[in-house]
């Protein structure tokens, strides 16, 4: 039964090795694909820039004499933007809910200069991408995309705003001053989420968790965000229906009609090598097995002298047992005190 039981606990470990390996596996492809869009991102933003000091440089050297660029195939896409810009790259770790969300006021602290030290609201936050848009800020006319067709044709481009990440926006929060009374709009460079937690309504946007200002302990509340709400259809399936009990057991017939399908349908499969159980019969026999092999381990070939050895230290033992079981008995017990105190006289008589 032990070497069953090496053997399915190696199995399991190689299982929980090739899980493992197989997790780090996507995940590294998840990187590398975050890594390639990220440098597609990046190279499509330097190109465009790139282009565009080109041209200014040509418009102040050439003047009258410049190039009109938006003729030909970029006629109606110029001045445009590819719209690898519009969605960035996304996180292979998923990422909680952070502390900014839809309605929350920010002020831009990092990125383009014309937009450091604006205050907008924001829009949509991306927390996959670890991005969000403010509304009003940083907008661009977006290309349509080929794929949408029939629709490109139509409306070649569109004016979105462009994301922000994240860690380049400082939320923005109005305090009472303590001094003079008066309200005014605060920076908040730090922000803690914590106790108490609360249910929030379905498809809510909103966390569970409330927000701090990290280190002042000061509640700063959630914006009101309205959760949205989706019309019910003639097709769609009624709330009754999905909670009505439609099956009811019954003790005449099981549940399955054998075994085997049962075996087939459970998550631990009988036979996986990985499994972590063996039917009772199979272990009853293997610890008979076991009892049987150490049985036949211990046995040996004894001689009549053996034989006769082994019986007598079997007599010496049970003599040995009864004498301890008996006690001292009261003779015994005067004839040691006698000889103590001979013994003890004799002491002081020969250190005198």
């Amino acid at each position: 039964m032990q070497r069953i039981l090496r053997i399915n606990l190696q199995a399991r470990n190689q299982a929980l090795k090739a899980s493992r390996r197989k997790n780090y596996e996507k995940l590294r492809d998840d990187w590398k694909d975050y890594e390639t869009r990220l440098i597609q991102t990046e190279k499509v933003k330097n190109a465009h820039i790139k282009a565009e000091r080109r041209a200014r440089r040509e418009d102040w050297v050439l003047g009258p004499l410049a190039p009109k660029r938006d003729i030909g195939t970029k006629q109606d896409f110029y001045g445009t933007v590819s719209n690898l810009l519009y969605q960035g790259p996304v996180f292979p770790p998923k990422v909680r809910h952070g502390n900014i969300v839809e309605g929350d006021r920010v002020c831009i602290v990092k990125g383009k200069e014309s937009l450091i030290g604006q205050i907008g609201q924001v829009k949509d936050v991306s927390s996959d991408s670890k991005e969000l848009r403010i509304e009003g800020l940083n907008m661009a006319d977006v290309e349509i995309p080929e794929s949408f067709g029939e629709q490109r044709d139509k409306i070649h481009f569109s004016s979105l705003e462009l994301p922000i990440p994240i860690s380049d926006v400082r939320l923005v929060y109005r305090l009472t001053d303590p001094t003079t009374g008066r309200d005014r709009d605060v920076i908040v460079k730090y922000i803690r989420g914590g106790a108490p937690y609360f249910q929030r309504a379905p498809n809510s946007p909103l966390p569970r968790h409330t927000r701090y200002v990290a280190g002042e302990d000061i509640l700063i509340p959630w914006p009101e965000v309205e959760a949205p709400r989706y019309q019910a259809f003639e097709g769609d399936t009624t709330r009754y229906d999905v909670e009505s009990q439609t099956w009811t057991p019954t003790i005449y017939q099981p549940p399955l009609p054998s075994q085997e399908i049962f075996d087939n349908l459970t998550e631990d499969d009988k036979y996986r090598r990985d499994r972590a159980w063996h039917e009772d019969e199979y272990v009853r026999m293997k610890v008979l097995e076991d009892a049987r092999a150490e049985w036949f381990k211990e046995r040996k070939i004894q001689g009549p002298l053996a034989k006769m050895a082994e019986e007598k230290l079997r007599i010496v033992a049970e003599r040995a047992e009864s004498i301890k079981q008996a006690g001292m008995s009261e003779e015994t017990r005067k004839i040691l005190m006698e000889e103590m105190n001979a013994a003890k006289g004799r002491r002081l008589k020969a250190s005198a």
